[in-house]
Parts: C-alpha cells; sequence; structure tokens
C-alpha cells in the first residue's frame, strides 16, 4: 500500500544513536567547507563535561522531566553489557549501572528509549548469543524492573506501559508490577493484517493495514475495537509515505501520495475525525525526514537537493517544514536551513516545545584522511504556530554517536558520545550532555 513509513510518538520521542559501533574501525574526516549560509550559534546552549569513558555506539538518551537530568544508555563493550548513566544539570553521574549483561555488537545493533521514568528499553543486537530485540524496563530509580524478554519489531508505550507487537500478537507490559504475568495482556492479531503502533499519554493506537486501507484500533486490556482510519476509495492514487503522530491522548496521520497530494486526519477522543486534503504539495524528488506536532500546529519536515549551491558538483540538502495549524488547518511553508556544503545531515529529531515543534538533525563531515569523529555539530530550528521559525543554530560538537533526549517549554536535551583526548574510535569514549533552547 505504501513505499514508506515513519512513526512518531511526540510523547515518547523514539531515539537512536544514528551511528555504527565505535569499538569498530576507526574513523576519519576532513573539515567541511563553508556553509552556504552563516547560521547563529546556539542561544543558551552548553556542551557538559565528559564522564567516565565508558560507552561505544549505537546509545539512547531520554530527558527526566522536573529535574534537568538525562539519562543515557549505551554499549559498555569491555563488560559486554548495556550500560545506563543518569547525569545531573551539573554535569555529575548521579547512576551508573548495568541494565543488561551477555549483549554483543551487531553491524543492525541499536538502542531505543521509550519514555522518561519509568520507561523501556529496546535493545537490537545480540543477547545471550542469538541475535534479537531485548526489553528491559526501568522504575522509578532506573532499576531494572523485571526480567530481560525479547519483544517484536513494532514498539511504543504510553506514561503507564510499554507496547509491542510480533506480527501475531500485540502485548501490554505495565510499569506499574515487577510481575510480569499479572502486568500483561495481550490480543491477537487480525489475519493479513500488517500492524503499526502509536502511544499517546495513556492511549495505545494500533493502525492495522489491508488490502482496502487502515483500520484505527485503541488497545484496551484484552480487547481492540476497530474502526475506519483510511480507505483507498477515498484517498488519491498511491501512497508514497504515511506517518503518525500523538498529541496528548488522540492521534493523528499525514498520508502522502505519489503525485505529492497530502491528506491528514486526527482522532477526537479516539475516534478518526474528517479527513482533509491540503493544498501544499510535496515534489516527488523530495524527501520526507521527521512529522510532529504541538497542542497548536502539526510540522512536516522534507528535505530538498540543490544543485549548483556548492564548489564542485556536490548539492546542498535544504530543510522545509510544513506548518498546520491544527485548529483552522491554515498552512505554511517555512525553511528551516538553506543547505551547507561540504555536511551531510540527519538523523532527524523533532520533539514538542511548549505550542512550537522544535527540529533537530546531525550535521556530518566526510571521512577521508583526518582522525576526527563523523559528527560535527548539532543543527536546530524551532517551527512556532504564528510567528516565522527562530534562526536556524548549531552546537558544535565533534561526536562518533549522538541521540536526542527531547524537549519541554522551554529547553532541550541531546547526549553526545564523544572521544577522550588522542583516543580514536576503536576506545569506548564518555558522554557530554547538549543544553539548548528551542
Amino acid at each position: 500500500m505504501r513505499a514508506a513509513r515513519v512513526v512518531v510518538v511526540v510523547a515518547m520521542g523514539a531515539l537512536a544513536s544514528g551511528s555504527a559501533c565505535t569499538c569498530g574501525k576507526a574513523s576519519s574526516s576532513e573539515d567541511a567547507a563553508a556553509s552556504s549560509a552563516p547560521s547563529a550559534a546556539s542561544p543558551a546552549a552548553s556542551l557538559g563535561a565528559p564522564g567516565a569513558a565508558r560507552f561505544s555506539a549505537p546509545i539512547a538518551a531520554a530527558r527526566i522531566a522536573d529535574s534537568g537530568d538525562v539519562f543515557v544508555v549505551g554499549l559498555d563493550v569491555a563488560s559486554r553489557a548495556i550500560r545506563l548513566q543518569r547525569i545531573s544539570a551539573e554535569d555529575e553521574t548521579k547512576t551508573d549501572r548495568t541494565i543488561l549483561d551477555d549483549v554483543s555488537w551487531t553491524s543492525d545493533a541499536d538502542l531505543k528509549v521509550f519514555g522518561g521514568v519509568p520507561s523501556a528499553v529496546v535493545w537490537r543486537g545480540k543477547h545471550g548469543g542469538k541475535p534479537e530485540r531485548t526489553l528491559v524496563t526501568l522504575g522509578s530509580d532506573l532499576a531494572p524492573l523485571a526480567k530481560p524478554e525479547v519483544v517484536g519489531a513494532a514498539s511504543c508505550a504510553t506514561r503507564d506501559a510499554f507496547v509491542h507487537a510480533d506480527g501475531k500478537k500485540i502485548a501490554r507490559l505495565s510499569f506499574a508490577s515487577a510481575d510480569a504475568a499479572a502486568a500483561r495482556s495481550s490480543v491477537n492479531v487480525p489475519k493479513d493484517r500488517e500492524v503499526a503502533l502509536a502511544c499517546a499519554a495513556h492511549r495505545a493506537f494500533v493502525v492495522l493495514e489491508h488490502d482496502d486501507g487502515a483500520d484505527l484500533g485503541v488497545l484496551d486490556g484484552a480487547t481492540l475495537a476497530t474502526k475506519p482510519l483510511l480507505r483507498d476509495a477515498e484517498l488519491e492514487g498511491d501512497a508514497r509515505e504515511r506517518a503518525e503522530y500523538v498529541v496528548g491522548d488522540e492521534l493523528g496521520v499525514v498520508r502522502l501520495a505519489q503525485a505529492g497530494t497530502l491528506t491528514w486526519r486526527e482522532t477526537k477522543d479516539g475516534r478518526p475525525g474528517p479527513l482533509r486534503t491540503l493544498t501544499t504539495k510535496i515534489p516527488q524528488d523530495d524527501d520526507v525526514v521527521a512529522l510532529d506536532a504541538s497542542p497548536r500546529v502539526v510540522v512536516v519536515v522534507y528535505t530538498q537537493e540543490v544543485e549548483g549551491s556548492c564548489p564542485g558538483t556536490s548539492p546542498s540538502t535544504k530543510v522545509l517544514a510544513l506548518r498546520i495549524d491544527r485548529a483552522t488547518a491554515t498552512e505554511t511553508v517555512v525553511e528551516l536551513a538553506p543547505g551547507t556544503c561540504g555536511r551531510e545531515i540527519g538523523p532527524f529529531y523533532t520533539s514538542a516545545a511548549g505550542d512550537a515543534v522544535n527540529v533537530a538533525w546531525v550535521e556530518r563531515v566526510p571521512t577521508a584522511g583526518l582522525a576526527r569523529p563523523p559528527i560535527a555539530a548539532l543543527a536546530h530550528a524551532a517551527v512556532l504556530p504564528d510567528a516565522p521559525p527562530h534562526p536556524l543554530a548549531r552546537i558544535d560538537v565533534e561526536a562518533d554517536a549522538l541521540a536526542d533526549a527531547g524537549c519541554d517549554a522551554t529547553h532541550c536535551w541531546a547526549a553526545a558520545l564523544v572521544r577522550s583526548p588522542g583516543m580514536d574510535a576503536m576506545v569506548p569514549g564518555p558522554i557530554r550532555v547538549l543544553r539548548y533552547a528551542p
């Protein structure tokens, strides 16, 4: 039915490091060319002091609400473990522990954190010698609540529970109990349905695809009542992409057709609302890279190659955002970045920051000739509900991996895996916390 899909959960912020394991081949790079347009230094940004050099990529991170603290999980090669550190606003390591033993790196290794506290950590890589996705649930003290378990590829978390699907069942594991049997409920996946999950604050939404479109269900214990969400007969052409987002306890879906037409629908009290066709079209050659929403706006982020903007034959990559007012459906396209010569961009991270949506992305430099990490900076710009976006800003940081940790109404956080002086990518490194105003 569709070529590709991105699921973005505003309340959760599923995170990824976007880098290969730093225990492998050493990286090198050459200085990036000059920017095609200047950008401001990140306002009110700070780089935390490096901690102990214990981590290799992948890493993931999340902020801890109302504390200014961030916790980071990453691969500890020497201990064959996944390690967790809680880092305070004063850059003190308040917690340092192993949360999963007997792991080893694979070429597709990945870590994701769902939620703040309590939370769920999913490791994709070898565990016990087998390649699998392994769940560790963490309590308020960031210690494991129960034994690790294998989970399905689709996953998300509400404030109360972790939800995952393996193609046959959709399971819900409550954070309230360490007794896995007592905390668990599940439902069967209807036959011939592909499952996508999106978790709101307290609701777990299930999108079930079939030959005629997609249905929407709200997971309620051992029941899953469904209603039509999208029908091919009401949509224009074949799908190019589809993405879901959540705000509070409601879900929204944006579908991009091959011709560039966007359709948009949100739920009200968990039930699908009216389907709207937007006037803005996204050209075939442009790439949708993120979708998110705040209480006031929906933001579709996409990139555009700009030929002839840099010396030689390499284009730069412009970053644009389609802003949709959730109350009036007014559409506005805004430019977030004009493109930077000599840098590749991505992955992208988004988070609601009050009524705005913060958009951040990694900037990478070529890796030939110099023994420096491939990541050069974290760029960011905030899309405001009724004003031009905040000017593009950058936090310069040389890193082998970077993980977004989310935003509140006034601040955003990220974690960078940096190198100790004189070391290369084969040696574990410390974490530096990035703090900035959206």
